[in-house]
């Protein structure tokens, strides 16, 4: 069976401490408390540890009072802010209930006889499930050097299929769980050359915490007018609305309309999720903010696994991948039962490597002093 993100949340022993935990940080700079059973500390999702602007706390209490009121006029003020954001025309965005909406949705407007999902070993599972969901063969391309999105391979690997049928590649990049991205001038060029009957998604849902020098984002190909991608965008990481569900698919107008009839309406959002994604949009001070918070913690961690000689990769998100060099549960359930800290579930084949998500730096101080007691004890 996949193991999921949501099979595990419904299957976890851990689940009734989550679901009693207090789930909301309120203050401007959230305080630190130690961790305890009912309130573990989560370094297993990849939220953003600040919680939502004060902007957007202001914006969702002021949008309770217009429950009662249909959504339709603010949704086409969201879809341009949206639009300005990444730099398109409202044309280009297809609004949608969570990333997870977007990707199934793009997925399912590809879906043709014959037609295959070609996908890197390890990444997101969101793109395999809805292809399995709806019968389509994957294609499970092998992971490069220190688990690193092979781009010849997938390119490969694509051209094979394409020879029987259809094809929609998805990539997540930067890529999750690995935390790296991808060689970007190699994909751009691949999708420069327009291969025949062959779509790319590419899930850019951690662009926002990644080094420009390094990570090269597929946007402006939309903007040139190619019509072979859509770049699927989230709300849940650096813009801290993961409780909220927003995403958005950006695309030339063709493809955005074909990719609609997927989803129920795109006109239909929360109106407290609208708000808060318009004051988050417009509020550049917190984006900055939530960025450097996400870099300072990265380091406070990456010190520590320098120190006690932990491989790691280059991180690109919010997150860094650790090679424990042993297998994950028995690290994770010590975590969890001794010190009330929960890190990333398994992702095979990596089955010695465990995902760790930044929280606060008090937070990453916390956890670095709980490793640096793991490797006394000689659990890690």
């Amino acid at each position: 069976m996949t193991l999921t993100r949501r099979s595990l949340l419904l299957a976890s022993a851990v689940t009734p401490a989550l679901l009693s935990a207090p789930s909301v940080r309120a203050a401007e700079t959230p305080s630190f408390t130690p961790p305890t059973k009912g309130r573990p500390m989560l370094l297993s999702f990849n939220e953003n540890p600040l919680g939502l602007s004060p902007a957007a706390r202001k914006a969702v209490a002021e949008a309770t009072a217009q429950s009662s009121r249909y959504p339709f006029v603010r949704v086409e003020v969201l879809r341009k802010a949206m639009a300005d954001f990444i730099g398109g025309a409202p044309a280009n965005i297809l609004p949608t209930h969570g990333s997870a909406e977007s990707i199934r949705a793009s997925v399912e407007a590809y879906i043709e006889p014959g037609v295959k999902l070609v996908v890197p070993e390890l990444t997101y599972s969101d793109g395999e499930d809805t292809a399995k969901k709806n019968g389509l063969p994957v294609v499970k391309v092998p992971m490069g050097p220190k688990w690193s999105i092979d781009v010849p391979a997938m390119k490969a690997a694509a051209a094979k299929a394409a020879e029987e049928g259809p094809v929609i590649v998805y990539f997540v990049n930067p890529n999750n769980p690995t935390s790296t991205a991808c060689d970007g001038e190699a994909l751009l060029a691949w999708i420069r050359e327009k291969p025949a009957r062959t779509m790319f998604l590419v899930d850019e849902a951690y662009a926002e915490f990644a080094d420009p020098k390094v990570f090269r984002t597929t946007t402006g190909l939309v903007k040139e007018g190619f019509e072979n991608v859509v770049v699927l965008k989230t709300f849940s990481k650096i813009f801290a609305m993961a409780g909220l569900r927003l995403g958005f698919a950006y695309a030339a107008p063709k493809v955005i309309e074909r990719v609609k009839k997927h989803v129920a309406y795109d006109i239909m959002m929360n109106n407290c999720t609208i708000e808060a994604a318009l004051a988050e949009l417009n509020d550049k001070d917190f984006l900055k903010r939530s960025k450097a918070v996400n870099d300072e913690s990265r380091k406070i961690l990456t010190d520590c696994l320098d120190e006690l000689g932990l491989e790691y990769l280059p991180s690109q998100t919010n997150f860094v991948f650790v090679n424990l060099k042993a297998p994950l549960k028995p690290f994770a359930d010590r975590m969890l039962k001794e010190e009330n800290i929960m890190v990333g579930r398994p992702f095979p084949p990596a089955l010695e490597w465990c995902r760790i998500s930044l929280g606060l730096p008090e937070e990453m101080k916390y956890f670095t002093e709980k490793l640096r007691a793991f490797r006394k004890k000689g659990w890690v």
